[in-house]
Formats: C-alpha cells, structure tokens, sequence
C-alpha cells in the first residue's frame, strides 16, 4: 500500500470517529458528534471560546424538598451511549434553511415581583402528551431573561418540554448556541413515560444556574443534577451579568386554522380544577440568589390570557412549597368562534420578576 492509500484510509477513519449514527433508548437515529464541532460552535461569537467540562459550583439547597405523600415518577429523557469526547445530535443532516418554524405575531404572560438579581431557576415539572392541532405546538417551561424587546436588548434562555406536529424549528443543538457537554443525553429526544388521565405522574425536575466564575448559564436534569451543557457567556449582552425576570408555566401557539380558537390542549388538556392526577402541575418552584443557594418562591401572582380555554390554580403545602396546576382543552363549542386576524400565543404562567433561544 503507497502512502496516498493510507493517508486516505487514515482520513476515513478520522470522519467515522467524529460521525457515529446510533439509535438512542427509544429507538431514534442520532449522529455522535466530536464535542468541538457541534453546532454551537458556528457561531462567530464562539470563535475563540474553550469549553467548560463542569461548572465551577452548583447551587446551594437551603432547604430540602420533603417526600410527597402524593406519588410521583421521574420521567426518563432519551439517551444513547456516545464514545467519550462526542455528544449526540438528532437530525444532524437536516439543513440550514429548514431551521426556523411559525413566527409569534403576538403574546401575554404573567407576572409575579420578585428580588431584582436573579441567577437561575428550577422547577419540577409534571409531563403529559397533549392533543395538538395542525401545526401546532404545546409548551411547558421556565424562561430566565434580562432586557427589554423595545430596546433590542432581550435575553432569554428557554427549557422544558414540548409537544409539536410540526418538525423545523430551530431547537436544541441544531442551530448555533447551546454548548452540550454530555455524550448520552439527547435533547430534542422523547420523554417516557408521560403521565395518565387519572393514573400514574411522571415529571421531570429542570435545573438552570449561571456559573459565578466562567459566567456560562448551565442546564441539569434531575433530582441528581444530571449535567446537560451550558449556553456560553459571550451570547449574551444582559444576561452576562443576571437576569430579572423567571417564569414557569405553559403556552400554545394558535394559528386560528379554523376561524376559531385552536382545540390544541396545554398540560394534560384538563382545566386546574380538577387537581392532581388529572390536571398538569409544577412544583417546588426556586430561583437562585447571588450567594448561588437555591430559595423558594414565595407570594406567587398570576395572569391568564384565553381563560375559557386555559387556566391556573396556585398553591402552597409544606411538601410542594410554592405550585401550581395550569392549562386546559383549549377551544369548547360554547366559546364564540371570534377570533383577531392574527395567529397568536397564549400563555398561563408564574413569573419571578423584578424575560434564549
């Protein structure tokens, strides 16, 4: 063999090492990706960025969350087992120009005051599968931001779940950004098992905290803390010091296909009312303080757009501390068939307040 022969056998190797296609625990195709090339890195502001492999600290538990005597199951994210040094990316070979989805003409949210710095939130958060209509989607999360729209300096980071039938948008690792540091978790992959109508209730717990040292915002999943990645620094402009605004709660986009409100359900789809088992709830709501401990949230404040279609109840217990249950079935046949021109977003949410994707 001449030295052209192995110099291209070598190269094939190279390419296989950093592009392994897998199938995660619940059967999708994934590319393993070699860390320093996944998409986060396309970005021009990344250009000189060293990746952070763990965080300098994670937050401080001031108090421990009590055991419920409600029964609950920590759902399961999709994961796969990528060689060390890769993380795993999911639609890798889709391209650029079919990264963005439905455009949000207009929205409302609620709002609850709050401490001015704010230097993450977490939340457990209770999963559902819920009806969705047309191309559509349903949404339940925590936003952190910093900034104002109308000065062009908004910040958000965004994380939760979310149920949709359309399959572009610019999500997860597919578009410049989010740095993932672990090899097996798989974001944009199912969630299982979801919770039943009056059976068992599965959540997840989401846990978001700026790093005091290196500055980066870090993401874990669990009761364990699990670590996802970390949005880098040098995206931000007002987030790089802290945000000013949490919120917890769902939201459905509305596209009005049918010169009606939408029928596309948020959380189970059944209205607050109706209490645990059956409506769709988050819990143990905390923000983090700058001495980077974990607080609970107190006197929480709500605001509801659509009512009829959607709604919230808050609570408070000893072992939930600070919760909710939210959402609804979305359009009924006794609901007037009006509707604005425009396709919109509603919102049922807490917000922590003093608002990236």
């Amino acid at each position: 063999m001449d030295f052209p022969q192995i110099l291209r056998f070598i190269l094939v190797l190279a390419i296989i090492k950093v592009a392994v296609t897998i199938k995660t625990s619940d059967g999708d195709d994934v590319e393993c990706i070699d860390k320093i090339k996944q998409p986060a890195f396309e970005s021009t502001l990344l250009k000189n960025h060293k990746i952070q492999e763990w965080p300098s600290e994670i937050p401080r538990t001031v108090e421990a969350d009590k055991k419920s005597k409600l029964e609950t199951w920590e759902a399961q994210v999709s994961t796969v087992n990528c060689p060390e040094g890769t993380v795993p990316v999911r639609n890798y070979s889709v391209s650029k120009t079919d990264r963005t989805g439905p455009d949000f003409t207009s929205y409302n949210r609620g709002h609850e005051k709050s401490p001015p710095e704010l230097y993450g939130a977490k939340a457990t958060i209770n999963v559902w599968d819920p009806a969705i209509e047309g191309k559509e989607m349903s949404i339940s999360q925590i936003w952190i931001s910093s900034g104002k729209y109308k000065t062009n300096d908004l910040n958000t980071l965004e994380f939760g779940w979310q149920s949709d039938s359309y399959k572009n948008g610019c999500y997860n690792l597919r578009c410049s950004g989010f740095i993932q540091t672990s090899s097996s978790i798989v974001l944009g992959g199912a969630i299982s098992p979801t919770s039943s109508f009056g059976g068992s209730q599965y959540e997840i717990t989401i846990l978001v905290w700026k790093d005091r040292i290196y500055g980066n915002w870090w993401l874990s999943l669990g009761p364990s803390n699990l670590l996802v990645g970390y949005w880098p620094k040098e995206l931000f402009t007002t987030l790089a010091d802290y945000a000013t605004i949490a919120e917890w709660g769902g939201e459905i986009l509305n596209l009005q296909n049918f010169s009606r409100h939408t029928k596309t359900q948020m959380g189970s789809g059944h209205f607050p009312k109706e209490g645990f088992g059956k409506s769709s709830y988050f819990r143990n709501l905390k923000f983090i303080d700058n001495n980077n401990s974990l607080q609970p949230i107190q006197n929480i404040k709500k605001i509801v757009t659509n009512p009829e279609s959607y709604n919230v109840k808050t609570e408070y217990t000893d072992e939930w501390k600070s919760h909710f249950f939210y959402g609804g079935p979305g359009f009924r046949s006794t609901q007037s068939r009006a509707v604005p021109l425009a396709f919109s977003s509603c919102f049922v949410i807490y917000c922590l307040a003093l608002f990236m994707v």
